[in-house]
């Protein structure tokens, strides 16, 4: 389907102005609000206003065919907005800025499941930097447990990857919960867009802090019931060779 775009002022005067939301959407396959959401989060420049008519021109078209092409390679907006310099970057240590390095050349399968988690990123010179620097310093503290820096980040890996599913499904139901508990987080009669996406981002962050404090919660109870026995279990053969116990040959 061709999309016809907007013009402003004579006929004559050249080339179209650009298109609507609404035209914008048809033309990536995006609904308007996924648009409006990518504004929110910075990762698509505001519009140009002409009176009132908010038009968008081809820039905005090839940034969401390139946010759509990374979605459709697993990465979540988290790593898009690295990816596309929209989310700083942590201040990380020298010593840890050529881990990174180094790991993106050594284990270039590694650092795309980071990536692809939103954990490090890319900066446009190609540099490898920390996006999310809470996970990747607790797997990098299992160095106490003489746990070495790839295993600890292939372990990181493989637990974002097993939560991921389980993330989805809380997610969901967790904010469907919340507004049938409180239907007035839904807002009043006839919201703005501008009230929409502030109520979008409130509520997402309401919901990453009940899960994220639940799901602390949850797990530390049942580290204190098992961590020990799993532990004890996995080195009993040889605590007992070292502590000089006879050991039943059969």
């Amino acid at each position: 389907m061709t999309i016809d775009r907007v013009t402003t002022g004579p006929a004559t005067a050249g080339a179209p102005a650009g298109y609507t939301v609404e035209e914008l959407a048809r033309k990536v396959g995006m609904s308007a609000r996924n648009i409006r959401a990518h504004q929110a989060r910075r990762l698509l420049a505001p519009p140009v206003r002409r009176g009132r008519v908010a038009l968008y021109d081809d820039s905005h078209v090839r940034r969401l065919d390139a946010i759509l092409t990374l979605q459709r390679q697993g990465f979540n907006l988290v790593s898009i907005e690295a990816m596309l310099g929209v989310r700083a970057s942590d201040e990380a240590p020298d010593g840890l800025t050529a881990m990174l390095q180094r790991l993106a050349t050594e284990r270039p399968a590694l650092t795309h499941a980071l990536t692809r988690h939103g954990v490090i990123g890319r900066a446009p010179d190609g540099t490898v930097r920390t996006v999310r620097p809470r996970p990747l310093r607790a797997a990098l503290d299992l160095h106490r447990v003489r746990m070495g820096t790839v295993p600890a980040l292939q372990a990181l890996s493989e637990v974002l990857d097993s939560v991921r599913p389980l993330a989805d499904e809380l997610v969901a139901a967790v904010t469907a919960r919340m507004l049938t508990l409180a239907p007035e987080l839904a807002g009043g009669s006839r919201p703005s867009w501008a009230d929409v996406d502030r109520e979008t981002i409130l509520l997402t962050q309401g919901v990453v802090n009940v899960l994220t404090e639940a799901f602390r919660l949850a797990v530390e109870n049942q580290a204190e019931a098992h961590v020990a026995d799993l532990l004890e279990n996995h080195l009993g053969a040889e605590l007992s060779v070292e502590d000089g116990s006879p050991v039943d040959n059969g």
